[in-house]
C-alpha cells in the first residue's frame, strides 16, 4: 500500500507513430529510503489530446506530469486542458536514456523499485526491453520512456496535501 506521505508523479511519452504512455510514480524519500513504487500505467494509441488529459487528470489533477523536451507542443496542449505539467522536461538523449535506464535497472536490483503485480503491460514491456547497437531503444518502448521521464524530475514530484492543509487562513478582523 502507497502511504499517502508518499510523494507522486507521472512521466509521459510520445513515440512518432502517435502512441503515448503514462506512468504513475509513488516516491519515499523520507528517511533516507529513497523508494519508487510503480503503481500505474497506460497506452494510448493514436488517441485525441482531450482524451489523454482526461486520463491524465482521473488519476489526481494534483500529480505532476513529466515530459521530454521535444514534447513541448504536447506538454503545452495539456497544460490547457489542466493537466499539471513540470516546469522543466526530461532530457531525452542518448546519454540520459542510458543513465536512466541503468538507474531503473540498479533500484530494481537492490529493490529501491517495484512494480504493482497488476501493470503487465509495464511488466511486458520491460521483459522485451532490448538494446540497438549498444544504446537504449527511444522508440519502441513508450511506458520505459514515461518511467525515465518521471524519474528524471522526481524533484518535481508531490504529496496529496490533507483537507486541513489546504485550508485557508483569513485574518480575523475587528469589526468596529
Amino acid at each position: 500500500m502507497i502511504e499517502p506521505t508518499w510523494k507522486r508523479i507521472c512521466g509521459i511519452h510520445t513515440q512518432e507513430d502517435g502512441t503515448t504512455g503514462a506512468v504513475w510514480l509513488a516516491y519515499n524519500d523520507r528517511d533516507g529510503s529513497d523508494f519508487i513504487q510503480v503503481y500505474d500505467s497506460c497506452v494510448f494509441k493514436l488517441e485525441v489530446m482531450a482524451v489523454i488529459a482526461e486520463g491524465l487528470n482521473a488519476r489526481g489533477r494534483w500529480i505532476p506530469v513529466s515530459w521530454r523536451t521535444s514534447d513541448k507542443e504536447m506538454s503545452d496542449n495539456l497544460l490547457e486542458r489542466g493537466c499539471r505539467m513540470t516546469v522543466d522536461s526530461s532530457a531525452d538523449s542518448d546519454t540520459v536514456a542510458e543513465m536512466l535506464s541503468r538507474d531503473i535497472w540498479e533500484r530494481m536490483r537492490t529493490g529501491r523499485l517495484k512494480v504493482d503485480k497488476r501493470l503487465g503491460d509495464w511488466k511486458a514491456e520491460f521483459e522485451s526491453f532490448d538494446r540497438e547497437k549498444n544504446k537504449v531503444n527511444r522508440k519502441k518502448y513508450p511506458l520505459m520512456s514515461a518511467t525515465r521521464h518521471a524519474i528524471a524530475n522526481l524533484s518535481y514530484a508531490k504529496r496529496l496535501q490533507s483537507a486541513r492543509k489546504q485550508q485557508i487562513n483569513h485574518p480575523r478582523l475587528a469589526i468596529v
